[in-house]
This record gives structure tokens, sequence and C-alpha cells, in this order.
């Protein structure tokens, strides 16, 4: 035996010793994360509330028509939601029209569709979640298209991607494209109105086809999806809870799926030109407000506008005493009446 057997044996066998632990600590490693993979991109289902129910059992009783809609041979269940002029508007449709009167803004009659929204939704939440919202916009003379995302109500598809993945980027478009043949709706313009999950798909849709929706609404959304969930610790874990980001990315890798470190919709933002409005709640502890401010930083648009909403959280931002619909109501007619080749219309 030369000088040399002796200490490659004893290395080789150290490096037995130290390759099990490791090992079976990476293997811990994506166990967790996969579990952290699922609980964020496939939560559970949340069942039909029963005020969805009374909008979907009774449209005429708050001024609406609702069709359902298998969109993209049924990959994508959709709702379309349209005033029903025979009835006119509900209570919250006349408030809403109300403060619109009150800002100078002349309405059409009740039923009258000026432009199509397509709505989308927030993560845990499904279509039937944004009826109340699709009201409020019927007042103001808009129809609504409503999807299941991937992963949420009654959609066949497992899994979500906050926008990142390449169906995900052209959903909105291709199921517009679809109820307007499938429905026989006119060429009207049409804009884009996503709710934090939804927010960051309608950024990615906007990014990447800049000509099918003239405007877009952002409301608690963010700019990076790492970002936000590792604000959700206490600071102390924080760092180690850091260590987990590649395993999470290895983890999606595994399943041919994009990982959490590509749902940045501030990088997509930069692609985005068309006159947006991000609303932010001013108490948003789930996506703080410096997400959404740097979100907002991003965009590339010369014709942007940010609203904060004072006393808003995550979960009531809609539902403060501002009139926030009078607001983004306002700013939607404004946008879409501009001339595309003037400037930016009066954001007041």
């Amino acid at each position: 035996m030369n000088a040399l057997t002796l200490p490659l044996r004893l290395s080789w066998r150290l490096l037995k010793l130290l390759a099990a632990p490791a090992l079976l600590a990476g293997l811990a490693a994506l166990l967790v994360a996969d579990h952290i993979n699922r609980s964020t991109l496939s939560p559970p289902r949340r069942a039909l509330q029963v005020y969805q129910l009374e909008r979907l059992q009774q449209p005429q009783a708050f001024g609406l028509r609702i069709r359902v809609h298998g969109c993209l041979q049924g990959q994508v269940p959709c709702l379309l939601v349209e005033p029903e002029a025979s009835t006119g508007p509900g209570e919250r449709g006349r408030i809403l029209r109300r403060q619109l009167a009150d800002r100078g803004i002349r309405l059409p009659g009740y039923g009258r569709v000026r432009g199509t929204l397509v709505l989308l939704h927030g993560r845990n939440g499904r279509k039937e979640s944004l009826l109340a919202v699709a009201e409020r916009f019927a007042a103001a003379g808009f129809r609504s298209l409503i999807p299941d995302l991937p992963g949420h109500g009654d959609s066949p598809l497992p899994a979500m991607s906050f926008g990142s993945s390449a169906f995900e980027r052209t959903l909105p478009q291709r199921i517009l494209a679809d109820a307007r043949n499938r429905f026989r709706l006119p060429p009207e313009p049409a804009a884009l109105w996503g709710l934090s999950m939804g927010g960051a798909v309608a950024v990615s849709a906007a990014s990447a086809d800049p000509r099918t929706f003239q405007a877009l609404i952002v409301t608690s959304s963010f700019a990076r999806l790492d970002q936000v969930m590792l604000g959700q610790l206490a600071p102390e874990w924080r760092t180690p809870a850091s260590l987990l980001l590649p395993f999470l990315d290895l983890d999606q890798w595994l399943l041919n799926a994009p990982g959490i470190s590509r749902m940045m919709p501030e990088h997509w933002a930069a692609q985005v030109r068309q006159p947006t409005l991000v609303v932010h709640g001013e108490r948003d502890r789930y996506v703080p407000l410096q997400q959404g401010q740097a979100l907002y930083a991003a965009l590339a648009s010369p014709c942007k506008r940010w609203l904060t909403v004072p006393g808003g959280g995550h979960a009531n931002v809609l539902a403060t005493g501002m009139p926030l619909y009078a607001e983004m109501s306002a700013w939607l007619l404004q946008q879409l009446d501009r001339d595309p080749q003037a400037g930016c219309a009066s954001s007041s």
C-alpha cells in the first residue's frame, strides 16, 4: 500500500458518511418545497357562497344577465355578465350610477354596453367571486367576462402559475376572442381588471399583447411573489426560509412548470404600455403597499395612475368607505373614450 492509499480511502469513507445526511436533507427540503408549492399554486377550492348563488339563480334581481360558457373548449369555465335593460340596475348599480352622475359623467341608458372587461379573480377565489364586481361595472356600461383561473373554481386544470406560463400569458385574450365568437359580441373596446393573483395574470397578458386590451386595472397585486411569501413570515424566519427558494423552483422544474422565481410581474410590467390604474389598500398586510408601489414603478406605460385606498386591507380593499368603483369606472370610461393617438386622458 503506497502512502496515498490510506488517505484516499479515509477521504472516500468520510465523503460517503457526509453524503447520506446531505441527500436526506435535500430530499426533506424538496418535500417541504413540494408542500409549499401545492398550497400556493393549487389551494383548496372554495365552494360557492350564498351571495354568489343568489346572483346566479336570480340575476334579474341584480339587474344582470348571466351566461355560462366553457371557454377554450372547456379548459376555462367562464361567465359572461351583462346589464339587463328590462330590469334596470340593482341597488349597488343605482348607487354607482348616482356617484358617476355626481362627477358629471353622463351615462347611456341602463343596458347600453360601451366595452367589455375581462375580470380575473385572486388566489382562493373563483369566477363567481367577482359577480358583485361585475354588477357595479354593468351599471357603468360594461359587460364582464369572468374565467375560472387554473387550479381554482371549476377549472379542470390542476395548478396556477400566476401568469408565468405561456398558457396564462395568453389566456385573457383567447377567452375574449372565444366569447366574442360564441356570443357574437360587437367589436367594442376591451380592458383587463385583475385582483391580487389575477392582477399578476393581467400584467402578464397586457405585456404579451399590447393590442387586445386598451386599458388595465391592477388591484392589490405585487411585484415579486417570492418576496410576498417571505414577507408573510416573522423576520427571524425569513433568512432560513429563503434557503428553500431554490428547492421551490427545483420542485416545479421536475413538474415541467414555471418556478416561483419566475413569477415576477415587475419584469412583465416593463412591456406594459397601455393606460394602467394601480389600486392598493393602505393597510394591506398580505401584499404590502411597497409591493404594489414597486409594480407601479416598473410599468412602462406613459399613462399610469396610482390610487391608495385609505384603510383598505387585502380582503376589504373593494369594501371600504371610499367610492372605489366610481373611481375605477370613471377612469375606465376616460381611457376607452380617448383617442389612442392623443396624450393621456385626465386622471381626475
